[in-house]
């Protein structure tokens, strides 16, 4: 099969990729500039570079000239399950290692004079939700999940206006891009069928808007709202069944969706001395919308006679969650450089009746680092290194209906790696 999608595969990839990345509670990522994360994402009340257009798009009207920011971040995460303790067994299970690069590209233009004072304009490129897991074949959870792959990608174009110096607006569109992969085992037939899914999204939309505000000198005041996004998916199923078993499992077309979370930063951010800004931000995510996951097959057992796949509606319920920032930047005087350091709280959204090796998420800590380096008048380089301390956490998903029977104990960490360079034309 060319194209292979299914709730299996949205529900697999979507609860998977936490554990494997672990940048935020479910599967959402917040590291989408270098200068930005080594002040955990601390950024919505000044939002002083390009990555304004994801943090808060008012923040453009307040900067300079035509600007291109271009980087990635680099994502090596690390997971290890213990059990399934229902089975007596407490065997270390580790994913397998592997490297993730999501890539972030900003193009700005800020009017500084004329008729057109205030007013910018700009189009990003992030990915806001997805990566993967990738575990051994053979593993004990094979039967949930072999390989998950999930990209989005959201194209965003911008306008931002600065009534004057202390007041600006600013409003986007998200055009959302995605696809996804699976591969699983189904063990309760002999021999084991290989599920194998991957296809692409239909193209989705939403919006998002944000203000700053400058009551004083020294303080500025940011909030900024990233609407729902609904995700809809249709493509084929294949289980390479045997000839045995070829009429029971014929795949076939499928459609399920997502509903991507609304989110929100409010912040707050105090210019201690002319190099010294410390900001304190709240994030909202709105993880509520994914309250269920259904597959729909297009031949189930229900409309077609000796067929035993069947649709699928399985309840998640997850509850929305917020984090905690705090982030801070020293520029120091005459030198063109700039060191940045911050801290985070996540919450985690995943209920424990929920919790399963999909995503055995945890709450988890953020310890950010970074420096930033004017090149030339014209050429920043910012780089950042983030350290993600994930808690142990234990389910007892048998405990529960529809449980996988994975009694155990996840623990995880991930180191994140970014850079961008800005050209400021």
């Amino acid at each position: 099969m060319n194209k292979r999608v299914t709730l299996s595969a949205v529900l697999c990839i979507l609860l998977t990729l936490p554990p494997a990345e672990a940048f935020a509670g479910g599967f959402q990522l917040n590291e989408h500039g270098a200068r930005s994360m080594a002040q955990a994402s601390a950024f919505a009340a000044r939002a002083n570079d390009p990555s304004a257009i994801f943090f808060n798009p008012a923040g453009l009207s307040f900067q300079r000239g035509a600007q291109i920011m271009a980087g990635a971040t680099l994502i090596a995460p690390s997971y290890s399950y213990y059990g399934p303790s229902n089975l007596n067994s407490n065997e270390q299970w580790d994913m397998k290692n592997n490297l993730f690069y999501p890539p972030n590209v900003y193009l700005t233009n800020t009017w500084t004079d004329g008729m057109l004072k205030g007013l910018a304009i700009g189009i990003g490129l992030t990915t806001p939700f997805g990566l993967g897991t990738e575990w051994d074949d053979d593993w004990i959870g094979r039967s949930v999940t072999r390989e998950i792959e999930l990209q989005t990608f959201y194209v965003m174009p911008t306008i931002s206006y600065a009534f004057n110096d202390w007041f600006s607006v600013g409003v986007g569109a998200n055009v959302v891009f995605s696809s996804v992969m699976l591969r699983r085992a189904v063990t309760n037939f002999d021999p084991v069928l290989n599920l194998e899914l991957e296809g692409s999204g239909d193209i989705a939309f939403s919006w998002n808007a944000g203000i700053i505000l400058k009551p004083v000198e020294d303080i500025s005041f940011g909030f900024t709202y990233r609407a729902e996004t609904q995700v809809d998916f249709e493509g084929e199923a294949d289980f390479h069944p045997p000839a045995t078993l070829a009429a029971l499992f014929p795949g076939g077309d499928v459609t399920t969706g997502i509903a991507l979370p609304a989110t929100w930063f409010a912040g707050i951010a105090w210019a201690v001395t002319e190099d010294f800004d410390v900001e304190f931000d709240l994030q909202g995510i709105g993880w509520s919308s994914y309250d269920k996951l259904a597959l729909d097959f297009a031949v189930d057992a229900e409309n077609t006679p000796g067929v035993s796949q069947t649709d699928v509606s399985s309840p998640k319920d997850y509850e929305d969650t917020f984090i905690a920032r705090l982030g801070a930047e020293y520029r120091i005087p005459l030198s063109g450089i700039a060191i940045r350091a911050g801290y985070f709280y996540d919450s985690n959204p995943v209920p424990d009746k929920s919790l399963e090796p999909l995503l055995p998420d945890s709450d988890r800590h953020g310890l950010n680092i970074g420096i930033g380096l004017d090149v030339i008048p014209n050429i920043r380089l910012d780089a950042a290194y983030l350290h993600m301390i994930i808690l142990d956490r234990v389910t007892e998903a048998t405990s529960y209906p529809g449980g996988v029977y994975m009694d155990g104990m996840y623990t995880g960490s991930a180191d994140l790696f970014a850079f961008n360079i800005t050209y400021v034309f």
